[in-house]
Parts: structure tokens; C-alpha cells; sequence
């Protein structure tokens, strides 16, 4: 009797996994779409997933680094001067709100061909998104608006962190870094 129970149960959720609508297993957007107002929401949501853009304030990103002391390990060695910087701010979307934070580490090391910096960034978005890239760099000098700004960057990103509930777990965007006097802004468009 628990036998045949089971075996009810076991066809009665595969019966309830073929009858579910096809797009609750793709990416979140649906494959077609009806003249009906629910399809026409989940249209909209989904175009505005394929399209991410988020902003910080220099300013706040500068007064909240911390400097991580740093001192050549070899007498002989070819380091001329380093510097390690953290720091995080929050991001905003376009309609100004807050929506979570972007943080970065930048390890900066001289010797006698220049100035390069290796920067570890990651973006943490409250609607889920969460990524990782790299920038390396050359500087022209070690001030904080130019370290900051070597932040500016083009590159393609994996959204590879899973917090929780996440449309974008696995997803991979190109994503476009840039700034101007005040702000850094972070494009992102779904491959």
C-alpha cells in the first residue's frame, strides 16, 4: 500500500513538473510572449535584467579606504615603493536609490618600469547580482583619483556567487566600467 502511495505521488509531480510553464526553467524570461498582461510584466522584467547599470560617489569610495601596510620581503629586491588600498561604497541604481555596495583592494607596486596595480572588484547588488573581476593596470602616479579611476575597465563577468534567491546565479554579462569628476558607473548587458 505505501508502495502504490508513493508511486501516486511520484506521477502525480511529474504530471505537475510537464504541466509547468516552460520559462520557470530558462533564464527567467519567458520564450514567447501573449498580448496578456501577466506576459507583458514578465516581458518587462526580463528586459530590464538583460540591461544593469549602478553608480558610486568617488568621494565615498575614497573616505572609507583603509591602507594595509606593506614592506619588501627581499633586501636585493626590484621594488622601489608599494601601496595596498581597500575600500567599499555603497552603489545606486538610475533612480537613485541605494542598492548595494561595490568594494575593491588595490595592490600597487613601483619598480624601475613604472607604476602597476592589480585591483580585485566586486559588485553585490540587493537584487541578487553578485560579481568578481580583476583589473590590471599601469598608473601614472600613486594619487587616490587615479588609483580610483584605474578602476575603468571593459570587461565580461559571470555572475558565479549564489546568495539566496538569485535570477542572475551563472548569467554572464559584458560590462562596461567608467567615470567621470564624481562618479564611477558600472554598465552591465546580458550575453
Amino acid at each position: 500500500m505505501l508502495a502504490l502511495q508513493n508511486a501516486y505521488r511520484s506521477v502525480f509531480f511529474l504530471f505537475l513538473l510537464m504541466c509547468a510553464p516552460l520559462h520557470i526553467y530558462s533564464d527567467n524570461c519567458p520564450q514567447s510572449f501573449g498580448n496578456d498582461s501577466v506576459d507583458k510584466l514578465k516581458m518587462k522584467r526580463c528586459k530590464k535584467y538583460k540591461k544593469l547599470s549602478y553608480y558610486l560617489y568617488t568621494a565615498d569610495f575614497i573616505n572609507s579606504f583603509i591602507e594595509i601596510p606593506t614592506s619588501n620581503v627581499s633586501v636585493d629586491s626590484s621594488t622601489i615603493s608599494s601601496t595596498y588600498l581597500a575600500g567599499r561604497a555603497p552603489i545606486y541604481n538610475e533612480k537613485n536609490e541605494k542598492v548595494g555596495t561595490c568594494s575593491a583592494s588595490f595592490l600597487c607596486m613601483q619598480n624601475a618600469d613604472g607604476i602597476y596595480t592589480d585591483i580585485s572588484n566586486y559588485l553585490s547588488v540587493d537584487n541578487g547580482l553578485v560579481i568578481s573581476w580583476f583589473t590590471p593596470t599601469t598608473l601614472i602616479n600613486l594619487e587616490l583619483d587615479t588609483i580610483i579611476h584605474s578602476m575603468v575597465t571593459e570587461c565580461i563577468v559571470r555572475a558565479s556567487t549564489k546568495i539566496g534567491f538569485n535570477p542572475f546565479y551563472g548569467k554572464t554579462f559584458n560590462m562596461i566600467v567608467s567615470a567621470d569628476d564624481t562618479k564611477i558607473y558600472f554598465k552591465l548587458r546580458k550575453i
